[in-house]
């Protein structure tokens, strides 16, 4: 794995996720799933640059997967301050998720991390 340059929070979103900025929602998830792969701290445990990465990743593909937000960034060029109150679950997300309907603790996360993709 080569060891690209850290990102910084000037560095524009369609750049860490190395997607053209006209690239599709499918394009972005692609492209972040696979980074998000590559720099997870869990699987880079020593290395602070793969964490500092993902942080990155996951602010990127946190505008640029709204359309809205994207929509916004694009327009002024960095994500609305209510785009990052979303940055935590609001209780109005867990009260939306039908926990007695999941068949097991996995379909119950994972009904609740597809509302932030």
């Amino acid at each position: 794995m080569s060891n690209p340059t850290p990102f910084s929070s000037a560095t524009d979103y369609y750049t860490v996720l190395g997607v053209d900025p006209q690239a599709s929602q499918a394009a972005i998830k692609r492209a972040y799933r696979q980074l998000a792969r590559r720099y997870h701290p869990d699987l880079n445990p020593d290395d602070a640059t793969a964490a500092e990465q993902f942080k990155y990743l996951n602010r990127a593909y946190q505008v640029l997967s709204d359309p809205q937000t994207r929509q916004q960034y694009d327009r002024d060029g960095h994500p609305s301050p209510t785009a990052q109150s979303r940055d935590r679950p609001s209780q109005d997300d867990f009260d939306a998720i039908e926990f007695g309907r999941h068949g097991s603790f996995e379909d119950l996360l994972g009904d609740l991390f597809r509302r932030y993709q």
